[in-house]
């Protein structure tokens, strides 16, 4: 068992940081610790080291021991500091398989999309963040968050994309698919024809589910309700202008 510990008197957090003042009370700071570190199961003991973090999941019972409130935050936020290292690293190595170009990693990921575009994902705490505020998943969970940002850089069609434009064309209408959207078109022979593009993407109203969208921004189903996001587009394709 590996500890690492710090005999620091109660002070501020060191230059530079940017820890919130700590609690007066000691169940305080600890609860304070617990919210800004997930992952990490954090202790207040009666004899030296009197604050103690052991990160979860770690077999090797690794633990992190100071005397004060401060001391404790900074080896947290160090320790944080270099697992964000190294789950950007391996977050870009599998992003780079998938095909996607990465233009800058500092201390975030900068992507290009299929179109160009630039966006970043970035990380801390423990999640993954993409630039729009969307929490994409843990740092441990970089297959299922590298899944995500392929569809969100339009890399790859959403699975549930796939099946819709199968069913959208056993109902007669042509579909085109380009991920990450598939355009889906009345029957041929229909005048005039009408035509709307449809993604799969998270709706943060809903717990980030996958939703599907029109083009101009309106949910029309959630991803798992094929049937809902058929009747809708039926009756999209009926009424549009």
């Amino acid at each position: 068992m590996d500890t690492a510990t710090s005999g620091d008197a109660d002070q501020s957090p060191t230059e530079g940081s940017k820890a919130a003042p700590p609690p007066r009370d000691l169940e305080a700071r600890v609860a304070a610790l617990r919210a800004e570190f997930p992952g990490w199961t954090i202790t207040p003991h009666d004899t030296p080291p009197l604050y103690r973090a052991v990160k979860e999941g770690d077999d090797k019972g690794f633990i992190l021991g100071a005397g004060s409130y401060a001391a404790l935050w900074n080896h947290l936020a160090r320790q944080d500091d270099a697992d964000c290292e190294r789950a950007m690293l391996a977050l870009r190595a599998a992003l780079e398989k998938h095909g996607a170009r990465i233009v800058k990693h500092d201390v975030s990921l900068v992507v290009k999309t299929r179109t160009g575009v630039a966006r970043s994902v970035g990380v801390l705490r423990g999640r993954f963040v993409w630039d729009s505020g969307l929490d994409l998943g843990p740092t441990g969970a970089v297959d299922e968050v590298t899944v995500k940002i392929v569809r969100l850089l339009g890399l790859e069609l959403h699975p549930q994309l796939s099946v819709l434009a199968r069913r959208m064309g056993v109902r007669g209408y042509t579909v085109d698919i380009g991920a990450p959207e598939i355009t889906v078109t009345t029957a041929v022979g229909v005048s005039p024809p009408l035509a709307v593009r449809i993604t799969c993407e998270p709706r943060p109203t809903d717990e980030d589910r996958d939703w599907f969208w029109t083009h101009w921004g309106d949910p029309i189903a959630e991803a798992g309700d094929i049937t809902a996001a058929e009747v809708a587009l039926v009756g999209l394709l009926a009424d549009r202008p």
